[in-house]
């Protein structure tokens, strides 16, 4: 690998999709109001509720249930979940500045000027033994970009939060951090939707959480609101190492695409034109694309296909739209499937920096020689977002072919002008 793709790929190994921390919060915001069949409206200071409090407001909760359960975890072990709309509660998270805080870094950079707003949806309070196995938040609106936790200072051992994406996994001890303040606080994780969550077993008291929706306000439900890009922590690095990789002469002499995996889950369906996600695109693959446009450099984003009928058959192939080859004709192996995708499917051929063929993805293009593009992976592939594909394969015998797409951002570079 060249020192110019080594340090591309540094600069692009930036923070993971998620953020914790504490915050201060003031006295006067921390009463929460509730109410229970038998007592009616009851009340719990937040921030040094009693033990009767805690176990009166778990009480009045019901057992919480997520998809991940599958029935399996008794409703002993569950959490307590109230739904926003059964309680009221003077503690204001705007007032903390915490939407604004966990938007520049989710965001990374892209969250000034943006009315990053917040849903309170529901309440959650553990007791001993309770816990929640990982799983990722259910959200059907694709305005919902994230989720932030609150955790007040309740008394309690155990509960650890675990939050996973792909190979990163960060743990947080609220319970030992918040028990160990001088001054009132509240701990705080924000996360995107893809992340998967898990609390650990409390072992002693009670755990207490407020969670939000995380979501940016479309121009309709705030017609005054701006956008102002701002600099993200790594985009001057990276666009001083991609205009030096770009312009070596060795890179690309006849031209081709630098490819990159993208880093976050995007909602997609069949038969979608994949580049109309380019206004969804967050984080560190808004920052690519911002590079790439200072530095000329047209984009767009692609499915990159693997027709693979045996490991050591594959080829690649880009195509504009997300396809489904199931319902499709009798395929035949190896090129079938690639021709299959019609009008709009283009052959690629993966080569490193230097022009060698990349071994990892070799195949054999001799048939397509003069129509595959060469290609080079500048991040991970395959990416968070993908689909997937059966088809019948027909070569001595007929067998089911597997066709595996990557959403990628593909950026284009011009053939090297020789003098």
């Amino acid at each position: 690998m060249s020192d110019g793709l080594a340090r591309i790929r540094a600069t692009l190994n930036v923070r993971p999709p998620y953020c914790s921390g504490t915050c201060e919060v003031a006295v006067e915001q921390s009463t929460l109001f509730y109410s229970t069949a038998t007592s009616g409206v009851r009340k719990i200071n937040l921030l040094f509720p009693t033990q009767n409090q805690l176990e009166s407001l778990h009480e009045a909760c019901q057992p919480a249930a997520y998809s991940h359960d599958d029935g399996e975890v008794s409703e002993k072990l569950r959490a307590g979940r109230l739904d926003a709309t059964a309680f009221a509660t003077q503690f204001s998270l705007e007032n903390t500045g915490l939407v604004d805080a966990v938007g520049q870094s989710l965001l990374e950079g892209m969250a000034v000027g943006r009315d990053i707003r917040s849903e309170l949806y529901e309440l959650n309070i553990y007791g001993a033994s309770n816990y929640i196995g990982p799983h990722k938040n259910a959200t059907n609106s694709d305005k919902i970009f994230g989720f932030l936790d609150i955790v007040f200072p309740t008394p309690h051992t155990g509960g650890i939060c675990s939050l996973r994406n792909n190979e990163n996994e960060c743990r947080v001890d609220f319970a030992t951090m918040l028990s160990e303040a001088q001054i009132p606080l509240v701990g705080y994780a924000a996360y995107f939707k893809e992340v998967q969550r898990e609390i650990d077993p409390i072992t002693s008291g009670h755990r207490l959480t407020l969670s939000y929706k995380l979501y940016v306000a479309s121009s309709g439900d705030s017609p005054s609101a701006t956008m102002i890009w701002a600099p993200g922590p790594f985009e001057p690095s990276l666009e001083t190492a991609l205009a030096e990789f770009v312009n070596d002469p060795k890179v690309l002499p006849n031209g081709g695409y630098l490819g990159f995996g993208l880093r976050h889950q995007y909602p997609v369906s069949s038969e979608m034109r994949v580049d109309t996600l380019r206004s969804c695109l967050k984080g560190s693959d808004a920052i690519i694309t911002r590079v790439l446009n200072k530095l000329h450099l047209s984009w767009s984003l692609r499915v990159l296909y693997r027709d693979s009928v045996s490991h050591s058959e594959q080829t690649f192939v880009l195509h504009k739209f997300i396809l489904d080859l199931s319902q499709k004709d009798l395929v035949w192996s190896h090129w079938g499937a690639g021709e299959k995708l019609g009008l709009g499917a283009e052959f690629v051929r993966f080569v490193d920096e230097f022009g060698n063929d990349d071994e990892k993805r070799a195949g054999d293009y001799s048939k397509y020689s003069e129509d595959v593009v060469d290609i080079i992976q500048m991040t991970e592939m395959p990416s968070v977002t993908n689909v997937h594909s059966q088809y019948l394969a027909y070569g001595n015998e007929a067998m089911m072919g597997n066709l595996y797409g990557d959403i990628c951002l593909l950026a284009e570079v011009p053939a090297k002008v020789l003098y």
